[in-house]
Formats: structure tokens, sequence, C-alpha cells
């Protein structure tokens, strides 16, 4: 029996997650494939999960700068990922909410998802699913108070 150290366990870990990342990005590449960087990516993944937010609170949640985040959201408006909306209340606020393209960049997001949980995590049994949650959500509560 070989026994590993822990590094050469993680490195193992990684080394197949990211293997099956590669594969899935590769089999679905042309669902995911929407022509926008990684940087305006993480601006419509913030705009997804607030559904409704300004610049300035973007700016906070990439840690960057409201001019840098604006090109950034300028970009994605003309492309129709995301569209300004002024808020009523306080007509000098705007809210960045997702357009057309925004939303149809989630749909497919989801349909890719789902495809995943059907193809390939379906092949595991009930209990090892259950355990895989459990172990990758420890991680993650640990990782959150370590980093």
């Amino acid at each position: 029996m070989i026994f590993l150290s822990l590094y050469e366990q993680v490195k193992r870990i990684n080394e197949a997650e990211y293997m099956i990342n590669r594969l899935i990005y590769k089999h679905y590449k042309q669902y995911l494939n929407s022509g926008i960087t990684t940087q305006q990516a993480v601006v419509l993944d913030i705009v997804y999960l607030a559904k409704r937010i300004t610049v300035g609170e973007i700016a906070v949640e990439m840690d960057n700068s409201s001019s840098a985040v604006s090109q950034l959201v300028a970009k994605l408006e003309k492309n129709l990922y995301i569209k300004r909306e002024i808020n009523p209340q306080h007509r000098r606020e705007i809210f960045i909410t997702l357009d057309e393209k925004g939303l149809e960049y989630f749909s497919k997001q989801e349909y890719v998802e789902q495809q995943i949980a059907d193809e390939i995590y379906s092949k595991l049994t009930s209990n090892e699913i259950d355990e895989l949650e459990r172990i990758v959500e420890k991680l993650k509560k640990i990782a959150m108070e370590e980093l």
C-alpha cells in the first residue's frame, strides 16, 4: 500500500478537477463561448446574483475602481448583456440589470449545468453525491474562514 503525502493527494485532486473542468468546457464550448472577457463575466455574475446593482456596488464587490467598472459596464451595455435604469426615487442613481443577452448567457449556463448533472453526476450514487456535497461545502467553509 502506497501512502501519499497530503500535498500529493491535494495535487492529484486538483489535477483531476482541472481535467474534469477542461473536458466539460471542451464538450460544451459552443454553449459557453460568449465572446466576453473574464472581467466582463465577473460583472455579469455580480449583476445576476444582485438582480439590480449600482456601478459603485459592483466596484466594491470586484475591489476595483468605479471608472474601470464603468468601462466594463459600457461594453456589456453596448453588446446588450446589461442595461442601465434610472432609479425613479433618486434620479442620480443608476441601476444595472441584465439585458437580453445577459439573460441568455445565464440560460445557457443553466442548460450546461443540467447536462452535466444528467451526464456525469447521475453516474454517482445518491450517497456519493451527498458525501461529495458535504466535503465540498466543508472545504468552502474552511477556505472562507482561512482566506
